[in-house]
């Protein structure tokens, strides 16, 4: 399910959510459609097991509980609803998400390179505008995170905001200055508001 695009997703969960007949909300107007609204979109071949979707209930007696059996009753291996809640923050409070990069078996010299890496006050690398261009960025700010242990590196980032900070860009930059290449994979695992709380 990982290798499925956040636009394929999107038309997944609106399907999904046809089949399975909530109650949900839609736009008005000449082209309406489901209101469905994911919190971050995550990227392509990344795993993420606390993922929000943010959709508008119209039936009042149609509870949080039934939302969710209904939602696996229809759904497919590899996509799980948890819990359904009512909102308690706004999406523009989103600041953080945490990942966890498992790594193959590193060296003891290789895991001495990337802690030094994140002792780094500075880190400059390139990153893509929204024009296409390309500019020049200190990611060292954006890491309020970086802990490694048992070939397994967990990374906060800043997230939801002009300042997103994708941990690919960040592995691409620790490759990069420290010399290095591993195979990896990337699991998001929480998002957090400002004060690195769970959000929901």
């Amino acid at each position: 399910m990982k290798f499925v695009s956040h636009l394929d997703m999107n038309r997944f969960m609106t399907r999904l959510i046809n089949k399975a007949k909530i109650p949900i909300w839609f736009t008005e107007g000449f082209n309406q459609h489901a209101y469905l609204n994911f919190a971050v979109p995550l990227s392509l071949g990344f795993e993420g097991e606390y993922e929000i979707l943010d959709l508008r209930i119209i039936d009042p007696d149609y509870s949080n509980s039934q939302l969710i059996a209904d939602l696996n009753a229809a759904s497919v291996s590899g996509i799980e609803f948890i819990k359904a809640c009512e909102p308690v923050f706004k999406m523009k409070e989103i600041a953080f998400a945490e990942f966890l990069i498992s790594f193959d078996n590193i060296t003891a010299e290789i895991e001495e390179k990337i802690k030094n890496f994140f002792k780094r006050e500075t880190i400059i690398t390139q990153k893509k505008t929204k024009k296409g261009g390309i500019k020049d960025i200190d990611i060292a700010p954006l890491i309020k995170k970086a802990e490694l242990q048992d070939n397994k590196l967990d990374l906060i980032l800043t997230a939801g905001n002009e300042n997103n900070l994708n941990p690919t860009l960040v592995l691409g930059a620790l490759f990069d200055l420290e010399k290095i290449e591993l195979y990896y994979e990337v699991k998001r695992t929480m998002i957090y508001n400002k004060e690195t709380q769970s959000f929901i």
